[in-house]
């Protein structure tokens, strides 16, 4: 399946204008429905993931790391324009501790009103990422308790992952990895095995119970192995279950069900989501309670050959996460909407040494060199729109080695069709 030609929907003036002002070829005009497109944070040498999320009726903050400490932008126009970082601090004077850059950020309304953030902290041993950290503000994010660890040793909430059930209860799915190794190599995929739980509190963080179930994927019931599951994303269903999307090595997404709000899960069973071993992003459309999936599509081909990040795509599920439909792209290199995921048994696909690679084939691929890691999206809502934040990194010209925060605000409509 190909996605509608974007190309006739701009003037050549118009689409010279958008190539001098983001940087991209011309062939990389904005499709119909796309009400605006730039950048939050520009291009440097660190990965923010930053998080996105709605204020109030046209109020966005976007929340990241800078060297070690938080910090949030603000747009009153929903994305179009964003003020100057500043920094996050505790009621206090005090900025919150921060491992280095990468904030692994969510941001929560919780049941009383009172905004939350879980985040991650300082690292507490080499070779793994930061603690979790929990902090509240009674007066709308202005200020900020003193955090609390959730973690205090290492785990990870990727980011826009925790979420505020229908009674309160706050959820955060987390993931960690062992190694033999000691040193920053100890995150490489065949040096590990990662695996997932959730942390969940019924009283605003003050306490937190962690889920009697640890997930991974377990191979013909593990006679062939097991791998990983991770930077889970959960959303509560309407029956009361809550449903958790994972990274896998499998070229797909896995999912898992709670039917107890979060304590116990299912052993995690494969999608019909074609993925590369990249995050997913899942949240409800707050206008048609549909559920929305962002994510890096790529097929067993790409995955071998490392163009595994450069196809963002979306698609809507009305079934609660059963079956998917409105495949879009909201970047790629080729024309592709929809990929198939691999037929067969699952097996582990895992691309050749070298990261990412520029793909050659411009038939295939009639939009490269561009950009190869594409990914950790977060999404903020209003009216009729959304406002997508990505990391945009890994390319050519002046993204060559660097990342940015790039955004795209589109209409609902573009995403149903």
């Amino acid at each position: 399946m190909t996605s509608t030609n974007r190309r006739s929907f701009l003037t050549s003036s118009a689409a010279a204008a958008f190539a001098v002002s983001t940087g991209s070829p011309l062939y990389a005009a904005p499709p119909r429905g796309l009400l605006h497109e730039g950048f939050v944070v520009p291009a440097n040498r660190s990965v923010q993931e930053v998080t996105t999320v709605p204020l109030a009726e046209n109020r966005y903050w976007c929340i990241y790391g800078i060297g070690h400490r938080l910090v949030r932008k603000e747009s009153n126009n929903g994305g179009r324009s964003w003020s100057q970082p500043k920094v996050i601090k505790t009621r206090g004077g005090k900025t919150l501790p921060l491992a280095r850059d990468t904030a692994h950020l969510s941001l929560l309304k919780l049941k009383s009103g009172k905004l939350a953030i879980v985040y991650g902290g300082p690292a507490t041993r080499p070779g793994r990422d930061g603690t979790v950290q929990f902090s509240t503000s009674s007066d709308q994010g202005k200020t900020w308790s003193t955090p609390t660890a959730v973690d205090p040793l290492f785990a990870v909430c990727r980011t826009q992952a925790a979420r505020v059930l229908s009674n309160g209860r706050i959820l955060i799915p987390v993931m960690k990895w062992i190694s033999p190794s000691a040193r920053g190599d100890s995150e490489g995929a065949d040096k590990n095995l990662t695996w997932s739980w959730v942390y969940y509190s019924d009283d605003e963080g003050k306490t937190w119970k962690r889920s009697l179930s640890e997930l991974f994927v377990a191979l013909e019931a593990g006679k062939r192995g097991v791998t990983h599951y991770e930077e889970t994303v959960v959303e509560e269903l309407p029956n009361g279950q809550v449903l958790m999307l994972g990274r896998t090595e499998l070229g797909r997404v896995y999912k898992s069900y709670s039917k107890d709000r979060g304590e116990t899960w299912s052993h995690p069973v494969p999608t019909p989501i074609a993925s590369s071993y990249s995050p997913s992003t899942l949240i409800r459309i707050p206008s048609t309670k549909d559920l929305l999936l962002i994510w890096n599509q790529s097929s067993k081909e790409e995955i071998y050959r490392g163009i595994t990040r450069h196809r963002l795509s979306t698609a809507i599920s009305k079934d609660q996460g059963n079956t998917w439909k409105h495949f879009r792209n909201l970047e790629s290199l080729d024309d592709r909407a929809r990929i198939d995921a691999p037929k067969g048994r699952p097996t582990v696909l895992r691309r050749k040494p070298g990261a990412y690679g520029q793909p050659t084939d411009k038939k295939k691929y009639p939009h490269a060199p561009g950009c190869l890691r594409i990914c950790y999206a977060t999404a903020a809502f209003r009216k009729k729109e959304v406002a997508i934040t990505y990391d945009y990194g890994y390319g050519v010209g002046k993204f060559k080695g660097k990342h940015a925060t790039k955004i795209k605000v589109v209409s609902l409509d573009w995403l149903y069709s």
